[in-house]
């Protein structure tokens, strides 16, 4: 299956596996903390961290931005240069951030979402 294929469902259950988890902490910490930093709290990008999103806080919405990146503000498509079980990890590591608060995170930026 290629990146665009995962299904919410799937990324759902995936979300539930500790060790998916993990490994998608450790593409987090590799490829996305120089702008939105390790804990989420956003330099460059935005604030992982809080309930706002540009692009739609759903599992699927997420994972959609990872693939196709926000190339006009610097983003790169990391569907292109992660493999599909790389970009569904850290999908669901990114979406575990959100409510962890990290101390001088940027302001919101986009639309609330709620679960």
């Amino acid at each position: 299956q290629d990146a665009e294929t995962v299904s919410p469902e799937q990324l759902a259950a995936l979300a539930a596996d500790p060790s998916a988890l993990e490994a998608g902490k450790q593409v987090y910490v590799t490829n996305c903390a120089s702008c939105h930093r390790a804990d989420g709290g956003g330099m460059i990008g935005p604030n992982l961290a809080d309930d706002a999103w540009i692009h739609g806080g759903t599992l699927a919405n997420i994972h959609t931005t990872i693939v196709e990146g926000v190339l006009a503000k610097g983003m790169p498509n990391w569907g292109k240069l992660l493999k599909p079980d790389q970009v569904n990890a850290v999908t669901i590591y990114v979406a575990s951030l959100k409510g962890t608060n990290p101390v001088d995170g940027k302001a919101p930026e986009g639309t609330p979402v709620t679960p």
